[in-house]
Formats: C-alpha cells, structure tokens, sequence
C-alpha cells in the first residue's frame, strides 16, 4: 500500500507562535494552505496567494493585490480580452488609439435651483429642467475634460447667466431660453481655470 506522508499541522494562530526551521513545510488548517519557513520569521510565509484559473464557479470573486503586466499578444491578436462587462473604479489611461464601436456617456439629472454647478469630474452628459432663472458657476475644470448639459424650459421663458469668464464660440453667452423649448450646451476645458473654458450653445428652432 502506499505511504501516507504527513506534515506538521496547526492553526493559524498557532503558526503565529510557531518559528519552522529553514525550508520546513507545514500546514495550517485554519487557511488550508501550505505554509513555507526559514528558520527565522514567526508564523512563516502562508501560500495562500493564488489565484485560480477555473475556480468552478464563474462568478465567484478572486482578488490580485499587485501590479498586472500582460505582454502577449501582437498586432494581429488580442493580448487581453474581456468577454463581459468591466467596472474601473478609477481612471483609464491609454497611451496609444483607443478604437471602439461606439460611447455610451452616462448621465444625471440635476434638480433645479436658482443657481447650480457644473462639475466637470462627474457625469459628461447632464440634463436641467427649467422652473425658473438659472445661473451656472463650474468645478473641477481640467484639461481634456468636456460636459454637455441639456436644457428644458417649462412654460415661461427664464433667464440665463454664466461665468463672465467662459468663451462663446459663434455667438455671444444666451441671456435667456423661452418658453417651451430645448437647448444644448457644450463646454469644453483646456485649462483648470474658468477661461480655459469654452461653450458653444444651440437652442430649437
């Protein structure tokens, strides 16, 4: 019959106390892991950091806790696909052609007020819908980054006022929207301050 090899066990708060001699392999049964020594550091190094290539379920969450470097691949194929979508809870950098079917912009709806802010690090596409005089001011302006607001008017006209500083592209900023009607309004940023901005707008005929 075979022989049944057995190494020397515990929990991990056992291995906390616990100092293996060197290339010593024990195995903690609080983890279920292997558990490497070198003579030297209390507790040992657990080898508890893989990441599975078919863990049996698609959805269950594995996690990588360093940097990912992927060099395969060439001009011709892929070196990293994704069949389903993907969350970035922070930015996409690309330093070369980003080339895609098309962009979706999320929006947001902001709730009227006599005067509102634009912020330049949330939503690209915001819509708001007029129940009286409206005045923008602006945040996080940035180079690169851009906003387009749609405005709705109820059934009176109401006035409009912007940053004095913003340039208007093709005609003077609009002091007004009338009654019933649609507008767009496009800002552009190419600086961090309120004259790196510029706003083209266009109202339904």
């Amino acid at each position: 019959m075979p022989k049944q090899v057995r190494l020397r066990r515990g929990t991990t708060a056992q291995h906390a106390t616990f100092t293996g001699a060197e290339g010593e392999v024990t195995f903690d049964t609080t983890k279920k892991c292997l558990v490497l020594h070198d003579g030297v550091t209390a507790g040992g190094q657990p080898v508890d950091g893989f990441v599975r290539l078919d863990p049996g379920a698609p959805l269950s969450s594995q996690e990588v806790r360093t940097c990912l470097a992927v060099t395969g691949g060439d001009s011709d194929t892929d070196s990293f696909s994704v069949v389903h979508p993907a969350r970035f809870a922070s930015q996409v950098i690309v330093d070369s052609d980003l080339v895609g079917r098309r962009v979706q912009v999320q929006q947001e709806s902001l709730l009227y007020a006599p005067t509102l802010n634009v912020d330049f690090a949330t939503f690209g596409l915001k819509r708001i819908d007029l129940t009286g005089d409206l005045s923008l001011t602006a945040t996080n302006m940035m180079n690169g980054r851009s906003v387009m607001v749609r405005l709705k008017s109820d059934s009176a006209a109401h006035a409009l006022s912007f940053p004095p500083a913003w340039r208007w592209l093709g005609s003077a900023a609009p002091t007004a929207l009338a009654a019933d009607k649609l507008a767009l309004l496009w800002l552009w940023c190419f600086g961090p301050g309120e004259s790196d901005v510029m706003a083209r707008y266009l109202v339904e005929s």
